[in-house]
C-alpha cells in the first residue's frame, strides 16, 4: 500500500462515521481530535500490518458492538465459522420449546408447523439464548405468530443533515456568546434554534421514530402463556426480537441479559482490502430503557 491510500482509508472511516454514527453524545472524547491523532500515526507508519492494527484500534474507540473493522484475510485472525444449528423443537410435560439459533432465514413457516403439530400445550418457550441474529424482518415474522395487532420494539434515531442547514449551523458555531445574544434580542434567532444548530454541527441532530410491526386486524396464531429464553448469546436481530416481546409485555423473559448490540451498519470496502461497518441507528427500548452495551434484562433468571 502507498501512504496516500492509507490516509484515504482512515479519512473515509472518519468522514463516514461523522455522517452516520448515532452515539456521539455518549463519547467522552472529541472524535475529530481522535482522527487527527491517528492520522499522524498513519503518516508516521510504514508497516502495513501496523496500519491495519491502527484502523482496528481507531474504529474500536467508538465502543459499539455493531461498529467493527475487518482487515483483509492476510492480516485477520484465523477463525473457523461454525454455522448455527437448524431450528428445532421439543415437547415435554405440556411445554413446547422452539429453539431458533439465527434469523438469517424466515423460520415463521417452521414455527407455524410446530404450533399446528402441538395443539393444547400449556406453555410455549421460544429459545433464542444462542441466536446470533440476522434479519429483523424475519424475526418480526416469527413474532407476529405470537403478538396480535400492531406492536413495537424500540425507540430509534438516526442522523439527519442537509447541506444548507449545516452551512447555517457552521456560522452559528463560529459566533461568540455576545453576538448570539444580540441576534436573539434582534429576533434573528432564538435559544432553541441555537441549540439545534449546535446539535447539527456536533452530529447529534436526529430523526426519531418507533419501529412498527404487525397490523391493526392481525391476530396471533398462539396467544397462550409464553416465555422467551435469552442470554449473552442473544445478539443483533435476536435482540430486536426480544425487544418486541419486552415492549409488548407479551412474554416473560427468562435467563440473563442479552449481548447489548444491534443496529443497521453502514458497510464500506476500503482500498487496503479491509472492510468497516459503522452502526447508523441508535436504539433504546420502547419505554426509554437503554440496552446498547448493557443488554436487555430478563424478568427472571
Amino acid at each position: 500500500m502507498n501512504k496516500a491510500d492509507m490516509v484515504y482509508d482512515l479519512s473515509l472511516i472518519w468522514s463516514t462515521a461523522r455522517d452516520v454514527f448515532p452515539y456521539f453524545g455518549k463519547l467522552d472524547f472529541n472524535f475529530d481530535e481522535l482522527y487527527l491523532s491517528y492520522l499522524n500515526r498513519v503518516i508516521a507508519n510504514d508497516d502495513e500490518k501496523v496500519f491495519h492494527e491502527l484502523l482496528k484500534e481507531f474504529v474500536s474507540k467508538l465502543n459499539d458492538g455493531h461498529t467493527k473493522y475487518y482487515p483483509p484475510e492476510k492480516y485477520s485472525e484465523k477463525q473457523t465459522f461454525i454455522p448455527p444449528e437448524k431450528p428445532s423443537y421439543k415437547r415435554e410435560d405440556g411445554v413446547l420449546t422452539i429453539s431458533l439459533h439465527d434469523f438469517f432465514n424466515d423460520y415463521s413457516g417452521f414455527v407455524k408447523q410446530c404450533l399446528n403439530d402441538n395443539e393444547g400445550v400449556s406453555l410455549v418457550r421460544i429459545d433464542v439464548s444462542d441466536n446470533i441474529g440476522g434479519n429483523t424482518y424475519y424475526a418480526a415474522k416469527v413474532a407476529e405468530l405470537f403478538i396480535s395487532g400492531v406492536f413495537h420494539g424500540c425507540q430509534k434515531w438516526t442522523q439527519i443533515h442537509k447541506a444548507n442547514d449545516m452551512a447555517a449551523a457552521s456560522q452559528v458555531a463560529r459566533m461568540n456568546q455576545k453576538i448570539i445574544e444580540k441576534y436573539i434580542r434582534d429576533g434573528l434567532m432564538n435559544e432553541e434554534s441555537v441549540k439545534n444548530d449546535l446539535k447539527l454541527i456536533n452530529h447529534q441532530n436526529y430523526e426519531e421514530y418507533i419501529d412498527t410491526y404487525g397490523s391493526r386486524d392481525h391476530k396471533a396464531m398462539y396467544e397462550g402463556p409464553l416465555e422467551l429464553l435469552i442470554s449473552k448469546g442473544t445478539m443483533s436481530a435476536a435482540e430486536d426480537f426480544t425487544a418486541m416481546f419486552k415492549s409488548s409485555k407479551r412474554a416473560v423473559l427468562v435467563g440473563e441479559a442479552t449481548y447489548g448490540s444491534t443496529g443497521s451498519p453502514y458497510v464500506i470496502d476500503l482500498k487496503c482490502g479491509g472492510r468497516v461497518q459503522i452502526v447508523s441507528v441508535g436504539y433504546r427500548l420502547l419505554d426509554g430503557t437503554e440496552f446498547i452495551g448493557i443488554g436487555i434484562q430478563p424478568d427472571r433468571k
